[in-house]
């Protein structure tokens, strides 16, 4: 996706982080592939290239020090998915080429997983032999009867930590939408005026009342008033009103000077 939680690009300089445990672009594609559910042999391309993009941008945002690797694989995946999208090639008799676009990424997606899988194997066993100790029979069953139940702590890694961040900030966004700007609208005194002179009609009255409830606001309708006020002092109009209350404007054949238009405050 800051001043509030929604984090921007302007984090200082001094706050980028550089993690070990980042370990490549195949790791996020990796990690893509697990919490989507699929099978490496079979990679909907299309989702995980924009997926990849979305941490990626993440990344950029709480700058992380993002590898070059990262790039190279995310113009890759788009490279991938323009061509899961173009016609698959034919032969002379106009049979399709079985061949599948994705495979060079699925080769490499599965050597590299089995790499992982060997390292991680390597580093459980490691971890074994250097917590070995020799104990006597009785200070075992003292230190086990003493031990609290172990917490089951599955492994985090930095791209699930990257996921939950990304819904927190999703979430924020929902729930403290930007503030709506709105610009109000200025009704001046001497558009009203003009607006007013060119509905009038010598001899015709015009309701002062029925033009005021048509206006759009307050605003409008309080510098409408001002202006029937203003007309009556230049003696534009004469105001009449009848016994069932109605205002009623009459204009007179008094002409409006440019000089005067142009002196009317607000």
């Amino acid at each position: 996706m800051p001043s509030p939680l929604p984090v921007t690009g302007t984090l200082p300089e001094s706050w980028r982080v550089r993690l070990p445990i980042f370990e490549g672009p195949l790791d996020l594609l990796l990690h893509l592939i697990r919490v989507n559910e699929v099978e490496i042999t079979d990679i909907p391309v299309a989702l995980i290239c924009d997926q990849f993009h979305e941490y990626l941008n993440l990344m950029e945002v709480l700058n992380l020090d993002v590898a070059g690797d990262y790039i190279y694989m995310a113009a890759y995946l788009i490279h991938l998915k323009s061509k899961m999208l173009l016609p698959r090639p034919r032969t002379l008799e106009g049979k399709e080429i079985d061949e599948d676009p994705r495979q060079d990424l699925v080769e490499r997606l599965l050597e590299y997983q089995r790499l992982k899988d060997a390292a991680q194997v390597l580093a459980e066993v490691d971890s074994v032999r250097r917590g070995m100790l020799v104990r006597r029979g009785d200070e075992m069953q003292r230190i086990s009867a003493d031990e609290e139940p172990a917490l089951d702590l599955s492994e985090l890694s930095l791209f699930d930590l990257l996921r939950s961040f990304r819904e927190v900030l999703d979430r924020w966004e929902k729930e403290h939408p930007e503030p709506m700007h709105l610009t109000a609208e200025v009704y001046s005194v001497r558009q009203q005026i003009e607006r007013l002179l060119a509905r009038l009609r010598l001899g015709r009255p015009y309701d002062l009342i029925d033009d005021l409830r048509a206006l759009s606001c307050r605003a409008e309708a309080i510098a409408a008033f001002l202006a029937v006020l203003e007309m009556a002092r230049m003696l534009l109009i004469r105001l009449h009103q009848t016994e069932q209350g109605a205002v009623l404007l009459y204009r007179t054949d008094r002409e409006l000077l440019a000089s005067e238009l142009e002196a009317v405050q607000g």
